[in-house]
């Protein structure tokens, strides 16, 4: 995983990744949790794992672009794993400005 990710997208991210986690929890509170084996019931539970898991990579690889951007290893992502307080953290701290090891600055990545 390379690159970085500005406050703003990151918080942007979040807010899709937010959407995905409740997509995924609704869909798991309609499966009925394993009460029934019937085929939307299993159905509802597969696409509520996808959307979870989907979220949760999401959250990873933004969290891990996000501490590239202050300059920091991906392995503080743990930190953030244990401490959700943190992830307020990397909202409000700013990056680092100019280049660092992770490349350019946001503003002057072409996409």
């Amino acid at each position: 995983m390379t690159g970085r990710l500005g406050r703003l997208g990151y918080l942007i991210r979040l807010c899709v990744i937010g959407v995905l986690y409740g997509l995924g929890v609704l869909l798991f509170a309609v499966s009925g949790k394993g009460e029934s084996l019937n085929p939307l019931a299993l159905l509802c539970l597969f696409f509520g794992s996808g959307f979870l898991l989907l979220a949760f990579l999401s959250w990873w690889f933004s969290s891990v672009r996000r501490l590239h951007d202050m300059d920091l290893s991906g392995w503080w992502f743990l930190l953030v794993c244990f401490f959700p307080v943190a992830v307020l953290v990397l909202c409000l701290w700013p990056g680092v400005q100019g280049y660092n090891r992770f490349g350019p600055p946001i503003r002057y990545q072409s996409f």
